[in-house]
């Protein structure tokens, strides 16, 4: 499958490029990043060689790791050899070595110097779009419009490209197909783009749904019954969220749940879970929130093991084993037993 976005980063910047890439994601956009999208038992190199060729936008998480890192060098490299337009996002104050300087010599930067990281992911999914809505290998490079952290509100869309107007002839008349004066193509062509690029903005600013930044759970629990603790980061309109919802993707025996929650009002948090269960197995889940409205975010899915519990000793001549099922720890205090 072609994503959209190939995601270049340095090891010591993998925790933001992972929340850029869910952020990404959640916000309908495609995304590669390594290692979680090469396959096990291909080529690493040949992997990203495919990754960056297909994908139509690279986006470079800058920092001084990065900038003194051999491996992005020559993804970047790769990048500007293909055609693929390449947005670096800017995490710290650096200036760009000599080697990366010779291949994005641009002033245009999305600049993520100030936390939290969300309201800048915005912006680069906004830009991202713009981009993508033009032709994937006509710009050649960088042609972005400089963002700052600073900036407050939405940044501005690039404005659309006028294509080029070809001379009409000499002696065409109205008989002959030619369109009035004010209607030449050329003038209807830059309308629609311009038309295109509003929608794209007000589409941004109208939707109204909740949104599911990350979800952290472990990756591996015990099937004992024990209670494992989990995050969702959320960011959400003025409507208060409802309810979140666990959809199951894949598992031997596990239930979709619902949990009630309340946000508080807040526009952008975070809230705790707890799942636990009793048998061995693989779980997908895939998480939603709703609000009052009844609007529904993106879903988000995650995975963990459910290993065999460690046997217990004999009491009284017996082997202990807590209860077989599912229970869940809602945030308000309640806690759910489901049986298996």
């Amino acid at each position: 499958m072609a994503h959209d976005v190939f995601i270049s980063y340095a090891t010591s910047d993998k925790p933001v490029a992972d929340a850029v890439c869910a952020g990404l994601e959640t916000r309908g956009l495609r995304c590669w990043i390594a290692p979680r999208d090469i396959l096990p038992g291909l080529d690493w190199g040949a992997a990203i060689i495919d990754a960056i060729t297909d994908c139509k936008a690279m986006v470079l998480v800058f920092s001084a790791s990065a900038n003194s890192s051999k491996q992005i060098k020559r993804e970047v490299e790769r990048a500007v050899a293909k055609g693929v337009t390449i947005i670096p996002l800017r995490i710290e104050d650096v200036p760009l070595g000599k080697t990366l300087e010779y291949f994005i010599s641009t002033p245009h930067w999305l600049d993520a110097l100030s936390r939290p990281l969300e309201p800048h992911v915005d912006r680069l999914a906004q830009t991202i779009r713009s981009l993508l809505a033009r032709p994937s290998r006509a710009t050649g490079g960088v042609a972005l419009p400089h963002l700052s952290a600073t900036h407050a509100g939405a940044a501005p869309l690039p404005p659309p490209s006028r294509p080029p107007v070809t001379a009409a002839p000499a002696r065409a008349s109205r008989s002959e197909g030619a369109p009035p004066r004010g209607l030449r193509p050329a003038h209807l062509l830059g309308a629609a783009a311009l038309l295109s690029g509003l929608l794209v903005v007000f589409g941004a600013f109208r939707s109204s749904a909740p949104q599911i930044v990350s979800v952290q759970f472990p990756s591996q629990i015990l099937a004992n019954n024990e209670p494992a603790q989990g995050v969702i980061l959320f960011k959400a309109n003025k409507t208060e969220l409802a309810a979140a919802r666990f959809d199951v993707v894949q598992a031997a025996s596990f239930p979709s749940l619902s949990l009630p929650v309340r946000s508080g009002g807040q526009k952008e948090g975070s809230f705790g879970f707890s799942l636990q269960t009793a048998v061995p197995q693989h779980v997908v889940l895939q998480a939603v929130l709703v609000d009052r409205a009844g609007r529904e975010s993106h879903p988000v899915k995650f995975s963990f093991d459910v290993a065999p519990a460690p046997v217990t000793g004999p009491v009284g001549g017996r082997r202990r084993s807590g209860p077989r099922g599912v229970e869940i720890q809602a945030p308000n205090g309640f806690r759910f037993r489901l049986p298996r």
